[in-house]
């Protein structure tokens, strides 16, 4: 017995789709991004396992652009989480779970590469390093609402790492 196409709809339409399972362990920047992008770009439901030191902060944008416009997507928080990876909780509007192998979560400020050593450039880095701080005071802010506390926030603002272990896990006021 041969099924119609309408047929066989209805009961392809009940089965769940199948997760696509990918884990991402690696340095945040242009070209692991764009990797990560192209692979998870053909499926449709994706459970994403990161553990990652960081990287740039504009490459973590572009990922969380992605994240943020993929139809179905859990991202599981695994082994560590550093530096930029951890704009995933504040600026990611999809689940995120921490798995029982996250050891550790670590927060510093944005910091900036200066140039000119050698040969002169037009840039005027009074006024990067100013940006710089303005967006590091707004950070700040945002993780205060994630559930650092404010000796973490004074720590963070001083330019020193902040670090949370699995007992401090439960502070953080992720997927609201």
């Amino acid at each position: 017995m041969e099924l119609s196409k309408e047929e066989l709809h209805e009961i392809m339409s009940d089965i769940e789709p199948l997760r696509y399972v990918y884990h991402f362990e690696e340095e945040i920047d242009v070209e692991s991004v764009q990797s990560l992008i192209d692979i998870l770009s053909g499926y449709e439901s994706v459970d994403l396992f990161i553990t990652t030191p960081g990287g740039a902060i504009h490459a973590m944008r572009v990922l969380i652009h992605f994240l943020n416009n993929h139809p179905d997507v859990n991202i599981y928080m695994t082994g560590y989480i550093a530096s930029a990876g951890t704009m995933l909780f504040t600026e990611c509007n999809k689940k995120i779970i921490l798995t029982r192998d996250l050891d550790w979560i670590l927060f510093h400020v944005g910091d900036r590469i200066i140039e000119g050593s050698f040969r002169k450039t037009t840039l005027d880095y009074k006024i990067l390093t100013e940006q710089l701080r303005l967006d590091n005071e707004e950070e700040a802010d945002i993780l205060l609402k994630l559930g650092l506390n404010k000796k973490e926030i004074k720590s963070f603002l001083e330019g020193n790492d902040v670090v949370l272990y699995k007992k401090d896990f439960n502070r953080l006021k992720i997927n609201k």
